[in-house]
């Protein structure tokens, strides 16, 4: 009887097998489509260098004179404008107060004073009648978030770190002390910020 065993269990062993080798044939017979053509073709066209650089994804928004970017990693999420409520007696300086983001209190930051660009010249935008683009970028751990104005969001896009310049000597305001670098990134030419720098920078508003 005990012989039986293994002939009993060795055709469902070779249909198993069977099948499994059915199912890597049907992956490799797929039909290749133009798309997957022309990517193919267009990754072998590179040079091996190109072909191995790291890519980062950047959000990259509006705020001042600047096209600023920031890692996409460090983002949490992106709101409508929102009023800051200031904290008696420690409200000064890059600490604009309390922001209501969807139900959760965040702390909220002034961006352009850290970077020492220039304050808005209206209170609210859009009142000469052009649409409101600013909005509330939120950013950090979930424990420690800041939430900070910009003009206009611009969309998240991919750049090689390895790209990056560093900033001119002679660039304007404090920020060169918070910036990783400059790159073009879709035909822009964008301020890389550090986010470690402008966090640490936010924190010590509450000091």
């Amino acid at each position: 009887m005990s012989a039986s065993s293994p002939s009993n269990a060795s055709p469902a062993r070779a249909t198993e097998q069977s099948q499994h080798t059915d199912a890597i044939q049907r992956l490799l017979d797929r039909p290749v489509t133009a798309a997957d053509l022309d990517a193919g073709a267009e990754l072998a066209a590179l040079p091996a260098e190109a072909r191995n650089r790291r890519t980062v994804r950047y959000l990259l928004f509006r705020i001042g004179g600047e096209t600023a970017a920031l890692p996409a990693m460090v983002l949490r999420r992106v709101t409508p404008a929102a009023r800051a409520v200031p904290i008696p007696h420690r409200t000064a300086g890059v600490l604009r107060g309390v922001c209501n983001i969807r139900g959760e209190l965040v702390l909220c930051a002034d961006l352009r004073r850290l970077l020492g660009l220039p304050a808005h010249d209206r209170e609210v935008a859009g009142v000469d009648g052009s649409k409101d683009t600013r909005c509330m970028i939120v950013v950090g751990p979930a424990d420690n978030s800041w939430a900070f104005e910009v003009d206009a969001l611009m969309g998240i896009e991919g750049a090689d770190p390895s790209e990056f310049r560093a900033p001119p000597v002679t660039v304007e305001h404090a920020i060169g002390d918070f910036t990783l670098g400059v790159t073009e990134i879709g035909g822009r030419c964008v301020t890389v910020l550090d986010s470690d720098r402008v966090l640490a920078g936010f924190r010590m508003g509450l000091a």
